[in-house]
């Protein structure tokens, strides 16, 4: 008991002398501020799917949608059908006033299940800051087409990610 006694006069006589330090004339104190910003949280959503358009295929060949024009070529054993000639896939963006951002489109599209059908994305020019509280883009590609592809409609897909730097 005497211990205990002992032992909480030491920190009495501690804590005492502490804060006569705190008043010293020597001494100093100051107080120090914290701050957040809290930005308005980005969204991004398809506008339009990136669509290859009608094809026929004999031999192996490509179809490509150019990102800027959203023309359609192609090449090889692929043949062109007119009633739908494709067309870019397109994306929004939303997010804090005039921010900066970084886009970042994957370069494969994938997921034709066992077809053999293999493709990458094109995506220049991406935007980097929010015009206003948004931004669109758009993404082109180009697939490999398998030599005789059975008849069907095939869909793959490729990521977006848009992030605050």
């Amino acid at each position: 008991m005497k211990n205990i006694l002992l032992a909480a006069s030491a920190l009495l006589a501690i804590a005492a002398a502490s804060s006569a330090f705190a008043d010293d004339v020597n001494g100093a104190s100051a107080t120090g501020t914290a701050g957040v910003t809290v930005f308005t949280p980005i969204t991004v959503e398809e506008s339009q799917s990136l669509d290859f358009g009608a094809i026929t295929s004999g031999d192996a060949g490509t179809v490509a949608i150019d990102q800027s024009s959203g023309a359609r070529k192609v090449s090889g054993g692929v043949g062109a059908i007119a009633v739908n000639a494709g067309r870019t896939g397109g994306f929004d963006v939303s997010g804090e006033k005039d921010a900066a951002i970084n886009v970042v489109v994957g370069a494969a599209i994938t997921g034709f299940k066992d077809t053999g059908i293999a493709g990458k994305t094109q995506a220049d020019n991406l935007p980097v800051t929010l015009k206003g509280t948004t931004a669109s883009f758009s993404v082109g590609g180009v697939l490999a087409i398998p030599a005789k592809t059975p008849a069907g409609v095939y869909t793959g897909e490729y990521t977006v990610a848009v992030n605050y730097p």
